[in-house]
């Protein structure tokens, strides 16, 4: 028993370690596994480990037991269940050789998974990469987006036209800043109040026109209208605009760009009316001076008739009265149609202006008349032209003011500069005003407000081009509170040198 004790003890302390060492590898290979759950090889090294723990344990346990056994003389016992721990010895050992049997088809699903895995990695990198471009070209394209739509609101608010848009009724859904200032009225309260396009075309033939256009053709181009503001006053406008279906989803709106061609026409108007003025001054001084010699043998005769004693000095004298009537339209025609080739020099516009008023002081007409000066003139208002053909022009707007306040009104006179280096003369009263279609045809020849006889129709037709001869410009205009208001611009004298020259020339 003393001789087998160190076989004894070698063989449970081997058996205790080969316990404990198979119990660490498979502690060490399943931390491994669970750094890399898919490595076959860690899943292979778990199952050899618990393979060879389970024979070691199995080994020990049987070792042991049968020493413990023989030491304490059941020998018999371990005859009954030693084939037991053999068993399981062998089947541990199958298990491990099974394991490494098949771990080359393992070995080959995990390269395969690990294969797979990669591309995996590959495909999401790729991704990720596509994905942040994405987001690069997004960010890219929201900030182009941004900025296009800066710029286009920015030509919508600060264009000099007019841009409408508006929904398929034709109700204004949005306007910018010149449209507001063309209607007059204030962009909430055109949204608010659901105004539409056709609120603002005055004319109801021009207004069915259009709409009726944009709704069989679905655009308009270069259409003139008159179109209506707040203060019930009218604009000529030209009109371009067509549908937007906009994007996928969004209902359709009308787009209108809107240009007020007022001035312009008013420019077509005064050149058609220079013309026309051009053209009937030369008629006018032909027929002036065909019926001017007659009209005087006319007067001559009846002259010498009327000293003669008669019973027919009633009806002669009625016909003296009316060749001199005849007489002076014909003086008013020559005037009209001179071209003249008096004078030019520098003139003082205030004291012209001074002397007029002067004048028409002691005038019968205008005893009942108050007639405001203008304030004294803080620099001098010097034009370049003939003084006594603008005095004329002036006396005539006078005349005129004073029988449009019937003789018992206000006329105020003001002269000044604009910011165009344009000396103004403004002569206005309060009056009745003048109606809305006469301001077509106030510069006519013959046209006339007056009663039969108390005008020609002249007066105004030889103002407007004597001061278009100075190289202005007569406009006129109904005052807010009441009466008319004729202004006359003319260029400002420059230099002395440049009058100089002018009047050289």
């Amino acid at each position: 028993m003393t001789a087998n004790l160190p076989i004894l003890l070698v063989d449970v302390l081997g058996s205790v370690i080969m316990v404990v060492l198979g119990v660490l590898s498979l502690f060490k290979a399943k931390s491994l596994r669970d750094l890399d759950p898919d490595n076959v090889v860690f899943l292979y090294l778990i199952w050899i480990c618990a393979g060879f723990t389970i024979f070691a344990v199995s080994r020990s346990f049987s070792h042991i037991l049968r020493q413990f056994l023989v030491l304490t003389g059941s020998g018999d016992i371990w005859s009954s269940i030693g084939p037991f721990t053999g068993a399981v010895n062998t089947i541990t050992f199958m298990l491990v050789g099974t394991v490494t049997l098949f771990f080359n088809q393992s070995w080959r699903i995990n390269e395969k998974v690990l294969s797979a895995k990669q591309k995996h990695q590959e495909t999401s990198a790729k991704l990720l990469e596509l994905n942040q471009t994405l987001e690069h070209k997004v960010v890219e394209r929201t900030e182009m987006l941004t900025s296009s739509e800066h710029k286009a609101r920015r030509i919508f608010e600060h264009s000099l036209d007019t841009i409408v848009v508006t929904d398929p009724a034709f109700v204004i859904a949005e306007i910018n800043q010149a449209g507001v200032e063309l209607t007059g009225y204030r962009k909430s309260d055109i949204l608010d109040n659901q105004m539409g396009l056709k609120d603002f075309l005055a004319v109801r033939s021009e207004r069915e026109k259009i709409l009726g256009l944009l709704e069989t053709d679905e655009y308009i181009l270069n259409e003139e209208a008159d179109f209506l503001r707040a203060d019930q006053s009218c604009v000529r406008v030209l009109i371009t605009g067509g549908v937007d279906y906009g994007a996928f989803g969004c209902g359709k709106t009308f787009h209108f760009i809107i240009k007020n061609i007022n001035d312009k026409k008013q420019m077509e108007q005064q050149i058609a009316q220079a013309d026309k003025l051009a053209a009937l001054g030369e008629l006018s001084a032909g027929v002036a001076h065909e019926i001017n010699n007659p009209l005087g043998i006319i007067l001559g005769y009846t002259q010498l008739m009327l000293k003669q004693p008669g019973d027919h000095e009633e009806d002669l004298k009625t016909i003296e009265k009316h060749v001199k009537n005849c007489k002076i339209v014909v003086s008013d025609l020559l005037t009209f149609a001179r071209k003249g080739s008096t004078k030019m020099q520098s003139i003082d516009v205030c004291k012209v202006v001074d002397d007029v008023i002067n004048f028409l002081a002691n005038h019968s007409d205008f005893r009942n008349v108050e007639v405001i000066p203008p304030q004294p003139c803080t620099r001098p208002l010097t034009v370049f032209g003939n003084e006594q053909e603008l005095a004329q022009v002036i006396i005539n707007l006078m005349i005129n003011a004073c029988h449009a306040v019937e003789k018992k009104g206000c006329i105020l006179v003001v002269t000044g500069q604009d910011d165009q280096d344009q000396i103004l003369i403004t002569i206005k009263d309060n009056g009745t005003g003048i109606r809305k279609k006469d301001f077509s045809r106030i510069f006519d020849p013959f046209f006339t407000t007056k009663p039969v006889g108390q005008g020609t129709g002249l007066g105004l037709s030889v103002g407007y081009g004597i001061i278009r001869r100075h190289g202005g410009d007569i406009t006129v205009r109904n005052r807010k509170d009441k009466g008319a208001a004729f202004t006359i611009s003319l260029p400002k004298a420059r230099s002395p040198q440049d009058t100089l020259d002018r009047e050289e020339t």
